[in-house]
């Protein structure tokens, strides 16, 4: 039973360290300026969203 709590415990962490790690590059990229903070956030939430994980609605301006 350990081994299995182990497995599930390292995949929850990879997928959370892959997920921080694409939103850390959303962050740092350099081609968006000030302004376009709206797409940069609108990013994140797309990136959560395709892993599944719902923002719900409130941020749909499109």
């Amino acid at each position: 039973m350990q081994s299995e709590q182990e497995f599930y415990r390292c995949l929850a962490s990879d997928a959370s360290s892959r997920a921080l790690r694409a939103i850390q590059k959303i962050l740092a990229d350099d081609s968006l300026d000030d302004p376009a903070c709206f797409h940069r956030i609108e990013a994140i939430v797309s990136l959560l969203e395709d892993m599944g994980i719902s923002c719900g609605g409130r941020h749909d301006f499109g």
